[in-house]
């Protein structure tokens, strides 16, 4: 019977366990192997800690072409104030972190509680819509 997994095994299929079993035969453990000539590798490899920032919260965006379809379910639910042809949303209530995008034909009053970006901006005012931020 051919073994293909050795690596339990003490030569790991090199014969000698000389060759194979310590921190000499391998490099190092850790962060050896990165002393002399002005610890340059070592310092390459502390260079990237701690760079990155992850958000916790999801950016997720409202396109304006989509809140034809959107308003009539929120509408159902309860989740959309309705005040003289105007809608009211509330971004954060909703999940959505911003408002891009423009309209498509239909075309609503709204009233943004949230982000959004330059376009929607424009798009929501120009037809009579406000923007809080």
């Amino acid at each position: 019977m051919k073994r293909k997994h050795l690596r339990g095994s003490s030569t790991a299929g090199r014969g000698s366990g000389k060759r194979t079993r310590h921190a000499g035969n391998r490099g190092g453990v850790g962060k050896a192997g990165g002393g002399k000539r002005g610890q340059q590798k070592l310092a390459s490899f502390h260079a990237n800690t701690h760079t990155y920032s992850y958000s916790t919260s999801k950016k997720v965006p409202l396109n304006l072409k989509d809140v034809g379809n959107l308003i009539e379910s929120l509408k159902k639910k309860g989740k959309v104030k309705v005040d003289n042809d105007r809608y009211e949303i509330k971004l954060a209530d909703l999940g959505y972190s911003k408002v891009c995008g423009k309209f498509r034909e239909e075309k609503f009053k709204l009233a943004v509680y949230g982000k959004a970006s330059a376009k929607a901006k424009d798009d929501i005012l120009a037809n009579g819509g406000e923007l809080y931020e």
